[in-house]
């Protein structure tokens, strides 16, 4: 079934010491508490990486961006990996490249910095 845009879910797979957080629908004013929960619970667990799993994104804006920047603070500081894989949609490789967390996209995996094709979409 697929996520209806403005349906926002997140879900944690964990697996062999590490998780991923899959994240569909929009990332905005009204969901990314929920996101920034979702972060700060795996971080805690102290996971040896964090995957968040961006295929089913279709938005995101400046707040969901700064949930990134602090998931980002927290799990340096905490000596844990966190990753941004299969971004789709240009908007929110646009908006990663922006807020310069370009450094988060994990590009072995069909991911790469805005600019450039991501996931099969054309240039952003």
């Amino acid at each position: 079934m697929a996520v209806k845009e403005s349906e926002f879910h997140t879900t944690a797979s964990w697996w062999d010491g590490q998780v991923t957080v899959t994240v569909a629908g929009e990332i905005d004013l009204a969901t990314a508490p929920e996101l920034e929960a979702r972060l700060k619970e795996c971080l805690a667990r102290r996971p040896g990486r964090v995957n968040l799993d961006f295929a089913g994104v279709t938005f995101c804006d400046c707040i969901g961006a700064h949930v990134l920047e602090r998931a980002r603070q927290q799990a340096h500081e905490a000596g844990i990996g966190l990753t941004v894989t299969d971004v789709k949609a240009p908007i929110v490789a646009r908006l990663l490249d922006l807020f310069d967390l370009h450094d988060l996209l994990e590009t072995d995996r069909g991911s790469s910095r805005a600019g450039h094709q991501i996931s099969g979409t054309g240039p952003v």
